[in-house]
């Protein structure tokens, strides 16, 4: 979407997040793995909270679920090599990819990254091969933790399988999160398969400042991992 020590594999079997109740009506994979001890994260007693936002639960007002700030999109600088916690960027250009620009450019959050405070900052960018050509990246990303949040991670790959399927895609059932190697920057990098009838993938990372699930279409897990690995060398700095 993790480090073994920490958050064990994510597979598609019962967990516990917000809005269990309805992500386990039959026919909807969810995921489950072992919790963060005391990073923030999106459960049923946080008033702060909600489940994983579906299509359309924001909008370009900025009005989000779950407690959620405006996205900054390209608003974090890069840091240019100095030294401190690392934050998400909009980059421009990153792993062969423009950001969308116009109606390409997402026009809400489409999923709901949990509780967030005014030390995080929610970065939200879609990528084509130009500026205006269809989608083939959506990336939602979060940063300034405290520590690796696995029941973040959990609720934002939740969200975007919900976003995936309420989007007219079919994510497998079944299917469970692979690990793979996270590259420079550690932590840890997974994906899994997000379509039945042609390859797309659902991945996510996670360190300790930052937490990101992206949606690729076109590509199978496999190469989404090299690609996310690519990417996140210019997404967080």
């Amino acid at each position: 979407m993790l480090a073994a020590a920490m958050l064990g594999t994510l597979a598609l079997t019962a967990c516990e997040m917000p809005g269990d109740d309805k992500d386990k009506a039959e026919g909807t994979p969810t995921i489950s793995a072992e919790p963060s001890g005391s990073a923030p994260s999106a459960d049923a007693s946080d008033p702060g909270s909600s489940p994983a936002a579906s299509p359309g639960a924001t909008d370009a007002t900025g009005k989000k679920p779950g407690g959620t700030k405006t996205p900054t999109g390209a608003a974090s600088p890069d840091s240019g090599g100095k030294s401190g916690p690392r934050v998400l960027v909009s980059a421009a250009r990153t792993g062969g990819y423009e950001r969308l620009v116009g109606d390409g450019a997402p026009s809400d959050v489409p999923v709901d990254p949990g509780e967030m405070t005014d030390e995080n900052n929610l970065v939200v960018v879609a990528y084509g091969k130009t500026p205006t050509s269809p989608r083939e990246v959506l990336f939602v990303g979060v940063d300034g933790l405290a520590t690796t949040d696995g029941k973040r991670v959990e609720h934002m790959v939740r969200g975007m399988i919900d976003y995936v399927n309420g989007d007219g895609g079919s994510v497998p059932e079944g299917v469970t999160m692979k690990t793979y190697a996270p590259g420079p920057l550690g932590g840890t990098v997974e994906c899994m398969p997000a379509q039945d009838a042609y390859p797309a993938a659902i991945c996510a990372w996670s360190d300790n400042n930052t937490v990101a699930v992206a949606y690729f279409d076109k590509l199978s897990a496999d190469a989404a991992a090299k690609k996310l690995v690519e990417m996140r060398t210019d997404l967080e700095k």
